[in-house]
């Protein structure tokens, strides 16, 4: 049974206003212009005195670099981060606040990019531009001391420039880090509709709705936009955490499938009863130990591909 306080924090979810967003995509892009009169969240000011975080625009798009004070130890992990929000909505202070504290646990450094949002700008163009800076940043870091990590939509982006990066032929990261992950943007995946009435965030008709608008010009089933349809060979260690209360763990669990096919078995897998979608990023015992999983899974695939 999830903590007191998990339970309470599911019962308020709600209130955040995300089911109602996911359930009512005929006023979507009504939504989605009101949220763009917004600034999106910035880090807060207690992790601006832990670290040192800069902003840079040269991308096109705002990134956001932590750094412990003094500056990263040679050798060090390097996160990228990509966030959730269904690929229209933009990130959150609960996102800054997962990344702050798995820097803090591991001494390591983060990238983080406020890439473009949908349905402005689209799969082909983003997926490009990530992949772009995530060369820049094996370059500098040095691949094997990178983790690609996200959360929902920012999920399925990390999984999709890692598997680009290995059929490229390309260096690939010593670890991969999923939350909930969004896969399938197609919903082809069995099961969504029967977990539907106790997930409190997310909805079948939401995610094909951002899908569609994320997609632009693309088939909702192509890898880009769903790459749970992708090859899956040459993908680096991957920890994949879901919970029985989000419509998302139909993908989290083909996934796993998936990978147990090809007879892939450097892989992680948690699944926590009746958690909710992203409780991983949230202040409840089960988040707290999730974290704490994460940073031993990017310790051991660190220090050893790194060594």
């Amino acid at each position: 049974m999830p903590s007191l306080r998990a339970r309470l924090v599911n019962l308020a979810l709600p209130l955040l206003g995300v089911k109602a967003f996911m359930s009512q995509p005929e006023k979507m892009d009504a939504r989605i212009t009101k949220l763009r009169r917004t600034k999106p969240v910035r880090p807060r000011a207690r992790w601006h005195k832990r670290f040192d975080i800069s902003e840079s625009s040269k991308h096109g798009f705002p990134v956001f670099t932590f750094a412990p004070k003094g500056g990263a130890k040679p050798g060090t992990p390097h996160i990228l981060y990509l966030h959730g929000g269904g690929y229209v909505m933009p990130i959150a202070a609960v996102h800054w606040d997962a990344v702050a504290r798995l820097c803090e646990e591991l001494g390591a450094s983060a990238t983080v990019p406020l890439y473009p949002l949908a349905p402005e700008v689209t799969a082909d163009q983003t997926v490009s531009a990530i992949q772009s800076l995530y060369g820049e940043l094996a370059a500098e870091h040095g691949p094997k001391n990178m983790t690609v990590m996200g959360d929902s939509a920012g999920g399925g982006m990390a999984l999709a420039v890692t598997q680009n990066a290995a059929s490229a032929g390309g260096d690939l990261p010593a670890s991969l880090v999923l939350f909930s992950p969004w896969l399938d943007a197609t919903g082809s995946g069995p099961g969504q509709d029967e977990i539907e009435p106790k997930d409190r965030m997310l909805s079948p008709v939401g995610l094909e709705a951002c899908g569609t608008r994320y997609a632009g010009k693309l088939e909702l089933g192509d890898t880009r936009v769903s790459p749970l349809f992708g090859s899956l060979e040459r993908l680096p260690p991957t920890a994949i955490f879901a919970g029985t209360s989000d419509i998302l763990l139909v993908d989290a669990r083909r996934l796993v499938e998936k990978l147990q096919a090809l007879g892939v078995n450097d892989f992680l897998y948690r699944e926590y009863e009746d958690m909710f979608h992203d409780w991983m990023l949230l202040p409840v015992p089960e988040g707290k130990k999730a974290l704490s999983e994460t940073v031993d899974f990017i310790r051991l695939h660190h220090s050893s591909e790194a060594a």
